[in-house]
């Protein structure tokens, strides 16, 4: 799904039906959706996705309605809403028309009083107010720019590039928000110019007289009292209750990596029906078998369905459909990303849909909130003052000529990132500094690197025509384990301990006590390494390439020469990131500013 418009207090905007269908048409590319566009005289709204995204009331007597709501995204918990609002369910209202109803009863405090992943977009005309809301984990992107008096918004930064008052340009600051720090961005910023996003967690109301803004929901620091077997009872309570509509209605497909997030959120949401969900596994293969010791557990994934009585499916691509569907990958999302993993995702996804399935759940969003990833607790890592998910080997600035750099000051602009995220971190007082860095860690993993990892899910699942759902990524189990000491969450000293403890009772130990797999990634193959290698020395060579006056093409040459067991060399994930920069720059026809 996604949503677009357009306010303006001054202008008529019936009459701009030509560049709110343009916007419409640069939203996502999901198949089978249905198009809602509404013009009314101050405010048009654009709307894809399924029934139920967008809603309206109106007095019989006024033309135009009194408010609009459009939603990306779902509500989860709508009985509760439901009973406050009506005293009793309604499951054949829309999301939007719910919203619509919370709106007169509570306004802008509805904010406080809904769940799930969403964008929201809510016109009171009455009061000549927009709000825009976007979820507390920021699963769901929301973005906005002033044009000509008025505001435009999309949940896509690009599709504002429809509108003829926004101009397809990038300075250095959007710059180095791709090549930087890219593909995770800084929150609030929309790469291109004039472009802003709203945060995680945040209202934006926007008025005659100008933007306000709420954070209505951030991480705090409290002191965690509880000993495990409470600790455990209130993770299992979180997921049950996170995952209660799916257990009702059973998701179509659950994807297995052989890890322990995958099958515990299989656990939590295959429910009792004799009608299991689908359980698909996603391998990577060269011309004559998978990589050996990379990916997938097939094995352990095979162990976890049997358990859990799922149909099992292995899918191995290999390079070259990996290679045919990264192209649409650039189409699925709305930034540029690391094309090796996204296309082996989409190439399951697309798979799963055509399998009949409509739902697919995933362990995204565990190693995140419970502190999984290898990076919470590499000792050189935790000592750096840096993002932590940075990559091994030369970084995209690394590539850049010295006339770029000197405009871009790329390591001064990530520092400056980097403090400024830092100085938000909450801290107990009185930690004492491997507790404040554990806890910054943390703090930059939940509010940096998930928000990423879950828009670029939702966005290749829309464009295979799925809904994602990811059980751990809930605001309240993050806030929860956000406030746990380190000790706790990697429980006996191991990654994930304390998830695992959790469910060990109800999967296969090996399959609960498994050591991390990587998510298999056409970087594995060598000939997807050896395609990309040739691409990024085609866009070395091509004086009209957008990012070709940026390079440094003896460096990129010589770098690419070296075998990837020598210090200075050029990651598989670097070289895709960068031609899938400037694939986005060349698409939108950027102008490099």
């Amino acid at each position: 799904m996604a949503l677009t418009g357009w306010i303006h207090h001054a202008r008529d905007l019936r009459d701009e039906r030509p560049t709110v269908n343009a916007m419409a048409a640069a939203l996502s590319p999901a198949p089978l959706r249905r198009d809602v566009i509404r013009l009314a005289r101050h405010a048009a709204f654009a709307h894809r996705g399924l029934d139920g995204g967008y809603a309206d009331w109106r007095h019989p007597e006024r033309p135009d309605p009194d408010l609009a709501v459009a939603i990306d995204g779902r509500l989860t918990g709508r009985h509760h809403l439901e009973q406050h609002l009506y005293q009793r369910p309604r499951p054949l209202s829309g999301d939007a028309e719910v919203l619509l109803h919370a709106y007169r009863a509570w306004g802008a405090g509805l904010a406080d009083r809904i769940d799930g992943s969403y964008a929201i977009a809510i016109w009171d005309n009455k009061a000549r107010h927009l709000l825009l809301i976007r979820d507390p984990l920021g699963a769901k992107t929301l973005f906005y720019t002033p044009v000509d008096g008025g505001l435009a918004f999309a949940s896509r930064a690009t599709a504002l590039l429809a509108h003829p008052d926004v101009a397809p340009v990038v300075d250095a600051d959007g710059l180095n928000e791709l090549l930087t720090l890219g593909p995770v961005r800084t929150p609030g910023r929309g790469v291109i110019r004039g472009v802003a996003e709203v945060l995680p967690g945040e209202l934006v109301c926007a008025t005659p007289a100008g933007l306000r803004h709420h954070r209505y929901w951030r991480l705090h620091a409290d002191e965690h009292r509880e000993d495990l077997d409470t600790t455990v009872r209130v993770v299992r309570g979180a997921l049950a209750e996170s995952t209660a509509a799916l257990r009702a209605r059973p998701a179509g497909a659950v994807l297995l990596s052989g890890g322990v997030a995958s099958a515990a959120a299989a656990v939590f949401t295959a429910g009792t029906s004799v009608h299991r969900p689908a359980a698909w596994t996603l391998t990577v293969a060269g011309p004559d078998s998978r990589p050996s010791g990379t990916g997938a557990d097939v094995i352990e994934a095979a162990r976890a369905a049997e358990h859990l009585r799922l149909r099992h499916t292995v899918l191995t691509v290999d390079a070259d459909a990996l290679i045919e569907t990264a192209a649409a990958t650039r189409t699925a999302l709305d930034f540029p990303g690391d094309a090796g993993s996204d296309a082996a995702l989409l190439v399951v996804l697309r798979r799963a849909a055509a399998a009949g399935a409509t739902r697919v759940v995933t362990g995204d969003g565990a190693d995140a909130v419970f502190g999984g990833y290898r990076w919470l607790r590499d000792p050189v890592t935790v000592a750096t003052d840096d993002f932590p998910w940075h990559r091994h080997g030369l970084a995209v600035a690394d590539l850049l000529n010295p006339y770029a750099r000197l405009q871009l000051l790329p390591g001064g602009y990530r520092k400056q990132c980097y403090d400024d995220a830092a100085a938000g971190v909450p801290h107990l007082d009185g930690a004492d500094r491997l507790a404040r860095r554990d806890r910054t860690m943390a703090y930059l993993t939940l509010t940096r690197y998930l928000p990423h990892l879950l828009t670029r899910l939702d966005q290749l699942a829309d464009a295979a025509g799925l809904t994602a759902h990811t059980p751990f990524a809930d605001w309240l189990l993050a806030h929860y384990l956000f406030n746990m000491p380190i000790a706790l969450r990697h429980l006996v000293g191991i990654p994930n301990g304390l998830l695992r403890h959790t469910v060990a009772d109800l999967l296969p130990a090996d399959v609960a006590w498994l050591r991390p797999r990587p998510f298999p990634t056409a970087n594995l193959l060598p000939a997807w390494r050896q395609h990309q290698r040739e691409r990024l020395q085609a866009i070395a060579a091509n004086r009209d390439a957008p990012l070709h006056p940026l390079l440094d093409l003896r460096r990129i040459t010589d770098v690419l020469a070296q075998p990837q067991t020598t210090a200075e060399h050029i990651s598989p994930t670097t070289t895709t990131y960068l031609i899938e920069v400037n694939e986005w720059l060349a698409s939108h026809h950027i102008t490099l500013s």
